[in-house]
């Protein structure tokens, strides 16, 4: 498959009362973060001579999934890298599904301001905690920063064309930062949660560009963001290390276990 061709982006603001905090929230993650131009906009226009038509169905609601409780779970060791490209970096395909189904993964991210501990449930979206557990033990997370943080909204990271290449804020990212993957792009999966605090899901730009970009939620974001980021755990502790993250923070490890 091939990376995706746009860059990584945070979803769209859908709540048609927004206040003007909440509007200007929407200006900062509604764009596309390579030029600033809204992106997946459309309206759509009435036939000039309209015709009955069949009703059309609605979208059925994906059932929900609860939320696990890794805290009354046991976990073993780190796992080991498994099978890593030469280039942790850069892979040629997404990976084999190698993760127990049946199982919960907790994987550990390590930064200078604490620990924030992931939950990861393959129930809620299989391939993407597949995913994410074979980037997490072939080290491919490690060193990347945090390169968009929005206040009261999301934290996110997982792009290796980061690394280095994030100050500060005020000052912006380097321009290629944001738009990086792996290598490869995988399907979106259904949401069976809700985008509480905690949240753990994938940044994408657009439909089935998933990679290696992901966010965590800083405030319960379920009337902000539609279901289109595929939910896979949520934080289990560390939410106020995730919620004093500030842009340029790294993760300097992150590690997986699985459940024992």
């Amino acid at each position: 498959m091939k990376p995706p061709t746009t860059p990584r982006r945070l979803p769209f603001i859908i709540a048609a009362t927004a206040t003007l905090m909440v509007a200007a929230i929407a200006g900062a993650v509604a764009l596309d973060l390579a030029d600033g131009v809204p992106t997946g906009v459309t309206t759509p226009t009435a036939s000039a001579t309209p015709t009955p038509t069949p009703s059309a169905s609605a979208t059925p609601t994906p059932a929900i999934v609860a939320y696990a409780d890794c805290s009354t779970a046991t976990f073993g060791p780190a796992l080991a890298a498994l099978n890593p490209p030469s280039n942790i970096h850069v892979y040629s395909a997404e990976p084999a599904m190698t993760i127990d189904q049946s199982k919960l993964y907790e994987a550990t991210i390590v930064t200078s301001k604490g620990d924030i501990v992931l939950c990861l449930q393959p129930d809620l979206a299989p391939h993407t905690v597949n995913n994410f557990v074979t980037l997490a033990r072939n080290g491919f997370y490690n060193n990347i920063p945090f390169a968009r943080v929005v206040a009261g909204f999301v934290i996110q990271t997982g792009d290796p064309n980061c690394i280095g290449n994030v100050p500060a804020a005020p000052a912006t990212p380097s321009a290629n930062c944001g738009s990086g993957g792996p290598g490869y792009s995988f399907d979106d999966e259904p949401v069976h949660e809700k985008y509480v605090e905690g949240a753990v899901a994938m940044a994408n730009g657009g439909a089935n560009t998933n990679g290696s970009q992901f966010f965590i939620c800083i405030a319960d974001d379920t009337s902000q963001l539609a279901l289109s980021y595929n939910l896979f755990g949520q934080v289990v502790s560390g939410q106020s290390v995730a919620n004093s993250i500030a842009q340029g923070d790294v993760m300097e490890s992150v590690t997986v276990a699985e459940q024992t």
